[in-house]
């Protein structure tokens, strides 16, 4: 049975990271904009803050266990990430050379653009570090696999549960106990669990609840969901507010408030969306979401340097929302049209 919340979640999360891009510059802009103004900016942001993990997420529940062979897995899941991602990367460096802020911009020599790509950031693409660390994740997903290999149905053996539990627990401290260690008393654990840290947790973390899901209602996910988006955008806000700048601690994706908006959207998807919605619709923007992904942040930056449409435009809640939609729009149809390339489309847009 085709499991439609996937497919809902995943387009969820792609609109997500384009509002949030929209958004998130505003935000940065602590005491410089109308109080009221950066709120909305504010809130937008930190609302998005689960989207990048979810799709780790996701990917963990559809990868793990389902692993076969290593040459067949590496050819197809890094033939299809990397050949586009290095494609869109000389088109930012590029596009940034001609067009962008001298900070963005790479000397012409093939040495300079090949350690811009391999540091990250080329031409201002701040959003393709998704991309760098998803393919670390596909690298290591044949020795996860190899260690987790569950099944499709909602138990997992003792055994292996108590393992993954292990595994999410050690996460955790690792992420946040040790970070909040350090900020609030001033010293660093030196214990080294730096394997249990990272993105690799979400990615196990995607399979397990995918797979045992959640006794809890579609109301309680939501009021949680809610309680934690209000806790992560007021403390954000007030330790910004007396930094004169933005914080990022407490809407880093790895930190616990960040986790617990990402576990209780992808449960709630889970239990509540695993509907068919808009199916022509919703298969198009999935199938294109890869593509979206790599083109949208250079359209959010000509329509918002060459046009100014974007939170400054009249009011941000009109700024950010024609922002989002015209990029979704310009993104889709850019992609559609490269994918119907003969032969090579598929290798530029995934």
């Amino acid at each position: 049975m085709k499991k439609y919340w996937v497919t809902n979640l995943r387009v969820f999360a792609t609109l997500t990271v384009i509002l949030l891009h929209a958004a998130g510059f505003g935000s940065l802009h602590v005491k410089k904009i109308a109080y009221s103004d950066w709120w909305i900016c504010h809130i937008i942001n930190v609302f998005g803050r689960f989207a990048v993990p979810v799709f780790v997420m996701l990917s963990g529940y559809l990868l793990i266990g389902k692993y076969e062979e290593l040459s067949s897995f590496l050819k197809k899941r890094f033939s299809r990430i990397f050949v586009p991602f290095l494609i869109w990367s000389l088109i930012y460096i590029i596009w940034s050379n001609f067009k962008g802020f001298a900070n963005e911009r790479t000397p012409w020599t093939i040495g300079d653009f090949i350690r811009k790509i391999l540091t990250g950031g080329g031409g201002g693409a701040g959003h393709l570090w998704f991309v760098y660390m998803l393919l670390g994740i596909y690298a290591f997903t044949p020795v996860i696999s190899r260690w987790i290999k569950g099944t499709e149905n909602s138990s997992l053996p003792d055994a292996k549960r108590n393992e993954i539990i292990y595994f999410i627990s050690l996460w955790v401290v690792g992420n946040v106990v040790y970070t909040l260690v350090n900020k609030w008393f001033g010293f660093e654990i030196k214990f080294d669990i730096r394997y249990f840290t990272g993105f690799a947790g979400y990615f196990v973390l995607g399979y397990w609840l995918g797979n045992i899901g959640t006794r809890l209602s579609k109301s309680i996910l939501i009021l949680l969901f809610l309680t934690s988006l209000a806790l992560t955008a007021y403390i954000c806000y007030v330790v910004s507010w007396q930094a004169g700048k933005y914080v990022y601690d407490y809407t880093d994706y790895l930190s616990l408030p960040v986790m617990a908006m990402s576990i209780t959207i992808f449960l709630l998807f889970q239990k509540a969306c695993n509907i068919e919605f808009i199916p022509k619709l919703m298969n198009e923007l999935d199938i294109t979401s890869y593509g979206i992904y790599l083109v949208h942040a250079l359209i959010l930056r000509i329509l918002s340097r060459e046009y100014q449409i974007n939170f400054t435009w009249i009011h941000p809640l009109i700024g950010i929302t024609v922002h989002f939609l015209i990029t979704l729009a310009i993104s889709y149809l850019i992609v559609k049209i490269i994918s119907k390339i003969p032969k090579v489309g598929s290798w530029i847009v995934g």
